[in-house]
C-alpha cells in the first residue's frame, strides 16, 4: 500500500496488490459467522451484524479514498449471524430483531434493500436446546436415558449471555430427569455442582478444540471464578487461552465477562505482561484495568 500511494515505479503492481487485499478482506467479512447459542430475543446477534456491516462500510470508504474500486453493495447480511434459542417465541423474535436491524442499517447508510423478497427465512436461528439433545425415548421431552450432546454450527466466533442458575438450584428449576441427563452427558467435563452457565462455557471450549470456532466471549456471574464452576474455567485454561476477563461492577449482579480462544497475534501479551488466571477465590480484574 505505501508503494502504491507514493506512485512511480512499481505503483501499478502495488495497486493490484492493494485491490486484491481489499477484495480478500471483504470476502472474509462475507464469510464470517458469529454464533450466539443462547440468543434470546437476538440482541447479541443484532450487535454482531451491525459491527460486521460497520466494518465493511468503513473498508469501502477507505478503499475509495485511496483510489481503489470499492464494492457497490454491502455483502454482510443476516446470514452472518447464527443463533440457538430454546424458547420458540424468543427464537422468532430474534429473527425479527435481526431483520429490523438489517433494514434500519441499510436505510441509514443509503444502501438499497434486497427486495426478492425483503424478508427471507432465518432458519440458522434455531429453536432447540443448546446443551442437551433429549432422548427419543422421551418423545423429545427433557432428560431421559439416551440423551446426548447436541451439535453447534461452525462459526468464527461465539458470543452470548447464557442462562444463570446456581449449582444448588439446578435440580429444583430444571427437574431431576433433565439434571441427571446433563450430568451423564457432561460427565468428567462439568462438575454436578457447577453453575448452569458453565455448560455453555464447556461446549464453547470443545468447539475451539474441535476447530469449529476461534474465539469465544461469554457472560457469567462472579461465582464462576470459584467452587465447582472454576473447574470448567480450568479446562479452558488447559486447552486454550483466556485473553480477556473482567467484572462489571456497575451491574445489580456482579457480571463476569470471559473471552477465550485464539487471540490475535498482535494483541497477545508478551513476556512480563501475561494475563494470569486468578487463583482460587481471587478476583478477575475490573474492566477499567484493560482499557487501552
Amino acid at each position: 500500500m505505501p508503494r502504491y500511494i507514493r506512485g512511480g515505479k512499481g505503483s501499478q503492481a502495488a495497486y493490484k496488490e492493494a485491490q486484491a487485499t481489499f477484495s480478500t478482506f471483504i470476502a472474509r467479512l462475507k464469510a464470517y459467522r458469529v454464533l450466539d447459542p443462547t440468543c434470546g430475543s437476538g440482541n447479541f446477534l443484532y450487535l454482531a451484524l451491525k459491527t460486521l456491516k460497520n466494518l465493511e462500510h468503513r473498508a469501502n470508504l477507505e478503499a475509495e479514498a485511496l483510489g481503489l474500486h470499492r464494492e457497490l453493495v454491502i455483502e454482510t447480511n443476516p446470514a452472518n449471524v447464527l443463533g440457538i434459542e430454546l424458547n420458540p417465541y424468543a427464537a422468532e423474535l430474534a429473527r425479527v430483531t435481526v431483520w429490523i436491524g438489517e433494514i434500519q442499517w441499510m436505510l441509514t447508510h443509503g444502501y438499497h434493500l434486497r427486495r426478492d423478497p425483503i424478508l427471507q427465512p432465518l432458519d440458522h436461528i434455531e429453536n432447540r436446546d443448546a446443551v442437551l439433545l433429549p432422548s427419543p425415548a422421551c418423545g423429545g421431552g427433557a432428560g431421559g436415558e439416551g440423551s446426548s450432546e447436541p451439535e453447534w454450527p461452525t462459526a468464527d466466533a461465539i458470543v452470548g449471555n447464557p442462562p444463570f442458575l446456581g449449582g444448588s438450584k439446578k435440580r429444583g428449576e430444571l427437574g431431576v430427569g433433565y439434571l441427571n441427563a446433563l450430568n451423564s452427558v457432561y460427565k468428567d467435563r462439568v462438575p454436578g455442582g457447577a453453575d448452569f452457565v458453565t455448560y455453555w462455557f464447556e461446549k464453547a471450549r470443545a468447539q475451539i478444540e474441535a476447530g469449529k470456532t476461534q474465539r469465544v466471549g461469554l457472560v457469567a456471574t462472579n461465582s464462576i471464578r470459584g467452587g465447582a464452576s472454576r473447574k470448567v474455567l480450568g479446562r479452558i485454561v488447559a486447552s486454550t487461552t483466556i485473553f480477556e476477563a473482567w467484572i462489571n461492577n456497575g451491574a445489580a449482579v456482579r457480571v463476569s465477562l470471559v473471552c477465550f480462544g485464539h487471540p490475535d497475534s498482535s494483541r497477545q501479551p508478551g513476556p512480563g505482561r501475561r494475563r494470569r488466571f486468578p487463583r482460587s477465590g481471587g478476583r478477575f480484574p475490573s474492566r477499567a484495568g484493560y482499557r487501552r
